[in-house]
């Protein structure tokens, strides 16, 4: 490009006019050389090497050039784009590199580096502005968005509601078996994989663990129900393990229930009727108990002892157990009159058998009490 010409080429005083003429040409090729000749904006933008201001599809090998300074080089397929040597593209050369399609390589001229490596790889859908800084190239990323709120490509950019994250709505799914990315996920519909069959509404959490499939997953009931209710599992060699329930405040009291041995209720189940009282447990032990007043007198002749007759039959319990189970007495007077019970006849899996209360010398009382405590299981 032509140097400009200098002030006192116009404004000498002996500057003749073929000289006036010639500066002016001078001039002219300034500033055509620096801004272009058609008077175009975007002619002026491309010739000063704005970044943006041209435009080159590349498919193939290309060696950059100055010309190329600011262009945007939009590349499709998988070959090696070179560049000048440094000092020769001049510190702030720069142009953008647009990778469409496949994988392209950049590789600085000779020794020189880019990013302080000998090359580097740029695959579809990234976007990079090179600078020049005279002695080396410098590289300035532009990441691409992600294409889908759970797109997992490398280096791209989070959007709102990216794994579920930021946005009024979780990921909305029909499969949470198929689940891969770490994430917050809902089903609206029934979904596959749930914790409970044919339900609605659950806000599943993902936590993927590792590139082999490897991963956990924590369930809470979103709607659809009034109960608080969370489960969570774990995928280990491609298999997921049953959703096991969280129990809380919530739900740690109430109807104990099992399938197949494993417990699928409460952890604890509390009731009474007519005939006593009863607990039961979520691993199948089961306790009853019954409460039985103003038994007496004491005073049929036994050998040397007392004993009511006839002996006392328990009657019913509160529960069935499936064996019979263990049982413990216990008599006691309010007035402090002591006494014992032995047992008469065994427990059966619903009735408490019968027994006897004893004493060493007879009693005309009839407020003695009997306590019968029963453990044993419900399933």
């Amino acid at each position: 490009m032509p140097s400009l010409p200098a002030s006192s080429d116009f404004t000498g005083g002996a500057v003749t006019e073929g000289q006036f003429k010639t500066a002016l040409t001078a001039l002219r090729d300034y500033l055509s050389g620096l801004l272009g000749a058609d008077g175009v904006n975007a002619t002026a933008l491309a010739t000063l090497g704005a970044l943006g201001a041209g435009y080159a599809a590349k498919a193939a090998a290309y060696t950059v050039v100055v010309g190329d300074c600011g262009k945007v080089l939009n590349c499709s397929g998988t070959w090696t784009l070179s560049l000048p040597a440094a000092a020769t593209a001049g510190a702030g050369f720069s142009f953008a590199v647009r990778v469409e399609t496949g994988t392209i390589t950049i590789d600085p001229s000779g020794a020189e580096l880019i990013d302080g490596t000998a090359a580097v790889a740029m695959v579809g859908g990234r976007s990079a502005w090179l600078i020049s800084t005279g002695t080396e190239w410098l590289r300035m990323t532009m990441p691409k968005a992600q294409n889908t709120a759970t797109d997992i490509t490398a280096d791209r950019l989070m959007a709102v509601g990216a794994f579920g994250l930021g946005a009024n709505a979780a990921i909305l799914v029909t499969d949470y078996d198929a689940i891969t990315a770490t994430g917050v996920y809902r089903n609206g519909a029934v979904a596959t994989g749930s914790p409970i069959a044919s339900s609605l509404y659950w806000s599943v959490l993902h936590l993927a663990h590792s590139s082999d499939g490897t991963s956990s997953q924590f369930a809470m009931r979103s709607a659809g129900t009034t109960a608080n209710q969370m489960y969570f599992r774990r995928k280990a060699g491609g298999v997921w393990s049953p959703w096991d329930k969280v129990f809380h405040s919530g739900n740690l009291l109430g109807t104990v229930s099992q399938t197949g041995g494993a417990p699928t209720g409460a952890v604890i189940e509390r009731g009474s009727n007519a005939n006593g009282e009863y607990v039961k447990f979520a691993d199948g032990t089961m306790i009853c108990s019954k409460t039985i007043t103003g038994q007496g007198p004491i005073s049929t002749a036994s050998g040397s002892l007392f004993i009511q007759s006839p002996g006392l039959a328990i009657g019913a319990l509160p529960a069935a157990f499936i064996a019979i189970p263990a049982r413990s007495l216990d008599v006691y007077s309010p007035v402090g009159v002591s006494a014992w019970v032995q047992s008469a006849t065994a427990p059966t899996t619903t009735t408490g058998g019968t027994v006897q209360l004893v004493k060493s010398a007879t009693s005309a009382a009839t407020d003695f009490v009997l306590t019968a405590t029963f453990i044993g299981r419900w399933f």
